[in-house]
């Protein structure tokens, strides 16, 4: 291999027998490690041969892999062909991509932060990223149906950790930090949740003094689990507002700031993020 095609990437099947491995020119090859044996995933007229990550399904059958124009392709390991259109939902360089236990969905991060969950069948988008730990363990899901907690470092949902949602838009998820971590929804009607993921169970409350007009912006959570934080969208004189988790308003609270933002690791400030 020369220098100009180096090797960009790697990945074993889950069986340890066989080896996907990206170049800078030449795609992905399958190298089975027993005979030595090699070949080549059909690159299509379409397909960059610049592959930036590689990764292989946990049934052996399919294998992901990323190109810079910041597409994903899924690909029949046997055949060598895709199994399904490309993934073209991410903006900018893809970081990080794996499978899911089922084998049929995929998880990606690019470099803008955006994260996707997708069905390599059909490069649809199945669920989307509501909120994201503090210590980057737990990450949160929705559609329009359910609310999903995944355990980061494994890339599995949490055992019993769905939540059937309201036919009420979802809005914005913030995520309280803890051995038992809790994730707070707002919704467009005004009213909240406070899930608990390793239960499932939920508490219901609403927020206080908000018109019918007033939609939640950004929100985040204390990670002592005390406070809530609300920017309303629109609203100039007083775009903040500070809540207990009873949906309670602090009229005390003469702190304005405005999307994006986060509370220190202490609970006791709120800081700007640039």
């Amino acid at each position: 291999m020369s220098t100009a095609d180096a090797l960009t990437c790697l990945a074993f099947s889950p069986d340890g027998h066989k080896i996907a491995s990206g170049t800078a020119r030449s795609g992905v090859t399958i190298t089975d490690i027993s005979s030595k044996s090699k070949y080549q995933l059909e690159m299509l007229a379409d397909t960059h041969v610049h592959v930036t990550a590689v990764a292989w399904s946990p049934d052996g059958e399919k294998i992901i892999s990323a190109f810079p124009d910041h597409t994903i392709r899924c690909w029949n390991a046997a055949s060598t062909y895709p199994a399904g259109p490309p993934f073209r939902r991410h903006k900018d360089l893809i970081l990080a991509m794996e499978f899911l236990p089922d084998s049929s969905h995929a998880i990606s991060l690019s470099r803008d932060g955006e994260l996707f969950i997708w069905d390599t069948g059909s490069g649809v988008v199945t669920q989307q990223v509501t909120a994201l730990s503090m210590d980057s363990s737990l990450l949160v899901t929705s559609d329009t149906k359910e609310g999903v907690a995944w355990e980061i470092l494994k890339c599995a949902r949490m055992t019993d950790s769905e939540i059937a949602l309201p036919d009420v838009p979802l809005l914005q998820a913030a995520i309280i930090p803890s051995s038992r971590p809790q994730v707070v929804l707002a919704f467009g009607d005004r009213s909240f949740w406070v899930w608990d993921v390793n239960t499932g169970k939920h508490d219901e409350a609403r927020f206080e003094g908000l018109d019918e007009d007033d939609i939640p912006f950004a929100m985040a959570a204390s990670p002592d689990g005390k406070l809530l934080a609300l920017e309303i969208d629109g609203d100039i004189s007083h775009p903040t507002h500070f809540y207990d988790m009873k949906g309670h308003e602090l009229t005390n609270s003469n702190i304005r700031c405005t999307h994006p933002f986060a509370f220190s690791p202490d609970s006791k400030f709120k800081r700007w993020l640039f």
